[in-house]
C-alpha cells in the first residue's frame, strides 16, 4: 500500500498565475489550517515540507492578455514551472541514497493542473529515463486547448494536456518540461483520464476526438459514480503493467459541485464525493504509486474549511 515508507514529502505551489480568477492560491495554506500536516504526523508519518516560491510568495492572478503567442501570463506561468520543477526535484533527492531508489512520497498541493508537465519532467529527469512514469489524470477536463485555438480562455491551465504530450500546437516555452529525450512527458500509453465529463462544453468534440482517435484510456465521470472501486481498479491494473510508477493527479473538479463545490470552476460531472475518495483509495493502495498531486481547490468557496476538511480526512486516510 502507498506510500511504502512513513516518509511524506509535502510540496506548497501556491498558484493561480495560470487560471480564470484569483483563489486558489490560498489552497496550501488551506489544507494547513484543516490540519493535514498534524494528522499526517498522527497517523505515524514524518512530514518534509518543500516551498516552490522563495518566501512562500504565491504565483498569484494578474489580468493579462494572450500577447505574443496565445497565452496569457506566459512569460510568469512558465517561470512559475519551472520553480516547481526545482522544488519537486529537491524533494525526489531529499533522504536519497541513490538515484534509481524508490523516492519518499510526495503530495504536492500544486493549485493548478498546468504544473503537471513540471512535476511529471522532475521524475523522468530524476531516474534518467531509465524508470517509465505514468500519470492517473482524475480531471472532468481533458485539458486539451491550445494557444491558438477559436473559443479558447488563453489560460495554460486549459492546455495541460497539450503540454503533457507536446502535442501539435503546444507552446514552445513549455517543451522544456519534457522526458529526457525531448519527448513529452506522457503519451497514449503512460496516462490514464479518469473522470472526464463527457457532458461539458469545456470538452471540445474535436479534444475528444483526438484522445479517441489516439488510443488514449479514457475513464469518464458517470462510469466513476456508477462504479467506483472498479473502475479504480481496472484504470490500475492498465497502468501498472505499463509504467515502474505512477503519479496520481486529483483535479477537485472532477467532483460534482452540487453537493462539494469546492473547485475554482464548477463542472457538472454527476460525480459525488464519496464516490470519487473510493476510487482514489483504490488509486493510492498501488505499490507503484508514488506520489498525489491536489489542485483547483478554491479555499473562498470554503469559508468554513468544512469541505476542505472533509477532503484532508479523506486523503490522510487513503495515504495511511
Amino acid at each position: 500500500m502507498a506510500p511504502s515508507s512513513k516518509v511524506i514529502n509535502l510540496v506548497n505551489v501556491p498558484s493561480d498565475i495560470g487560471s480564470i480568477y484569483a483563489g486558489k492560491s490560498r489552497a496550501p495554506a488551506a489544507f494547513a489550517d484543516a490540519g493535514l500536516q498534524e494528522k499526517l504526523k498522527d497517523g505515524g508519518f514524518e512530514v518534509n515540507e518543500f516551498q516552490a516560491f522563495e518566501n512562500a510568495m504565491p504565483a498569484g492572478w494578474v489580468a493579462s492578455t494572450r500577447e505574443p503567442n496565445g497565452a496569457k501570463n506566459e512569460t510568469k506561468t512558465v517561470e512559475a514551472c519551472q520553480q516547481v520543477r526545482d522544488t519537486v526535484a529537491a524533494a525526489l533527492k531529499h533522504n536519497q541514497k541513490g538515484e534509481i531508489e524508490r523516492p519518499d512520497f510526495q503530495v504536492i498541493l500544486a493549485g493548478e493542473c498546468l504544473y503537471c508537465p513540471a512535476i511529471l519532467s522532475s521524475y523522468w529527469g530524476h531516474f534518467k529515463g531509465e524508470k517509465r512514469i505514468g500519470l492517473i489524470y482524475i480531471d472532468a477536463d481533458c485539458d486539451l486547448y491550445a494557444p491558438v485555438e477559436p473559443n479558447g480562455s488563453g489560460n495554460i491551465a486549459g492546455m495541460t494536456l497539450t503540454h503533457l504530450t507536446l502535442r501539435e500546437g503546444a507552446l514552445e516555452s513549455m517543451k522544456t518540461f519534457a522526458r529526457p529525450d525531448g519527448s513529452g512527458v506522457v503519451s497514449n500509453d503512460n496516462i490514464v483520464l479518469f473522470g472526464t465529463n463527457m457532458q461539458s462544453g469545456t470538452n471540445k468534440r474535436e479534444h475528444l476526438a483526438y484522445l479517441f482517435d489516439n488510443d488514449y484510456r479514457v475513464f469518464t465521470s458517470q462510469t466513476v459514480q456508477r462504479m467506483p472501486t472498479e473502475t479504480g481498479t481496472a484504470a490500475l491494473e492498465w497502468m501498472e503493467e505499463r509504467v515502474d510508477y505512477i503519479l496520481v493527479h486529483l483535479d477537485v473538479d472532477v467532483i460534482d459541485p452540487d453537493t462539494f463545490p469546492l473547485c475554482n470552476v464548477p463542472s457538472y460531472t454527476g460525480l459525488g464525493f464519496e464516490q470519487c475518495m473510493a476510487a482514489l483509495r483504490v488509486l493510492l493502495k498501488s505499490d507503484k504509486c508514488v506520489a498525489l498531486s491536489v489542485a483547483e481547490v478554491n479555499p473562498d468557496h470554503d469559508p468554513g474549511l468544512l469541505m476542505t476538511g472533509r477532503l484532508v480526512n479523506e486523503l490522510v486516510g487513503a495515504l495511511g
